[in-house]
């Protein structure tokens, strides 16, 4: 089986969950989806949350709580998923980039300069490949954040964690992230006050805009082992840092102490991307540009504006980690990242 450098994880109990719901011939919004955010809130902590279709209309409801109105403008990174670029236009708001740091592709206070001289109303919170960015940078922001912990989820750093650092937080089940329902996305209020905000935008919700009891059922097996599947990536984690740091090449980090999610192993490279590829590619390894799928990437960042999540397109080069990944597996990837070229 091809080593993927995106995969989704999806056990035999999943199937079973999945099944389960399937023989009640209900997969509108029911008893699963009621029951995933039951678990989602033990597991997690947060105040309230809903379960919805995907992770754009997350966002789009994220916004409703916040009263943004066509006009407005939101920060946010260079390197946020183009998906989420998308929703802001749709909804007539006005962008402001923001640069990364290219060791983390996290934001920093340099990044966040740009707003006071093009003032916004809130700040989308991207977290690249679980990366979560120093916490302290947001204590006197002055603006609400809303925080995507896809990937970052189960991070922290002293009491601050992946996930409480905004007013609102998306989480996306869509494939291949730190938990799937093969479709959807967790938005939650961490505290009492965003809470009260997001059960009154919630109330005038569709059926078609929540997610549905088979796609829940998968998530709810899903999140019940959260803690597992940090604990086996953190594992691959520590075995790929050693074999990397033979080849003299640098992973993508956090530039805070912290506890990392691990979800994925991202390589900086100054050049020779196409060889490392194909030597990877020799060995039955997949690999992936990291930042394909970014705002940057994809064209929607003026030119020059953000010149090192740019440069951090070009560069960056996934390779598999994931809590699906066998001893042999793990072993042999280990050793493509200590000889690459």
């Amino acid at each position: 089986m091809e080593i993927l450098a995106r995969s989704s994880y999806v056990r035999r109990k999943d199937m079973d969950s999945v099944l389960n719901c399937l023989v009640t011939d209900r997969l509108c919004p029911g008893d699963f989806t009621d029951r995933f955010l039951k678990i989602a809130k033990e597991r997690l902590g947060f105040e309230y949350g809903i379960a919805l279709r995907s992770t754009m209309v997350a966002l789009d409801v994220a916004l409703d709580c916040l009263g943004l109105a066509p006009g407005d403008s939101i920060a946010l990174s260079a390197l946020s998923q183009a998906w989420a670029y998308k929703v802001l236009k749709a909804r007539g708001l006005a962008p402001v980039w923001l640069d990364v740091d290219t060791a983390s592709a996290s934001l920093t206070s340099e990044s966040l300069k740009r707003m006071a001289s093009e003032p916004v109303k809130a700040l989308y919170l991207a977290e690249p490949w679980g990366i979560m960015p120093d916490p302290a940078i947001l204590v006197d922001l002055g603006i609400p954040v809303i925080e995507d912990a896809t990937y970052s989820i189960g991070a922290g750093t002293g009491e601050a964690k992946a996930g409480f650092l905004g007013a609102v937080t998306i989480v996306g089940l869509e494939h291949a992230c730190s938990i799937t329902a093969g479709g959807g996305a967790l938005l939650f209020a961490p505290g009492r006050r965003e809470a009260q905000a997001l059960r009154n935008v919630s109330e005038g919700l569709l059926d078609e805009e929540r997610m549905g009891d088979m796609n829940a059922a998968l998530a709810l097996s899903q999140v019940k082992d959260m803690g597992k599947f940090h604990e086996k990536r953190r594992e691959l984690a520590d075995l790929y840092a050693q074999s990397l740091a033979r080849s003299r090449k640098r992973l993508l980090a956090s530039a805070c102490d912290c506890e990392p999610s691990n979800f994925g192993c991202v390589v900086l490279l100054e050049s020779g991307i196409k060889d490392v590829r194909s030597y990877a590619k020799k060995k039955d390894v997949d690999t992936a540009m990291a930042f394909d799928g970014t705002c940057s990437a994809h064209g929607f960042v003026p030119e020059g504006l953000c010149p090192l999540a740019a440069s951090l397109v070009n560069r960056a080069v996934a390779f598999p980690l994931n809590q699906r990944i066998g001893k042999n597996a793990a072993q042999k990837i280990a050793k493509v990242l200590a000889t690459l070229p």
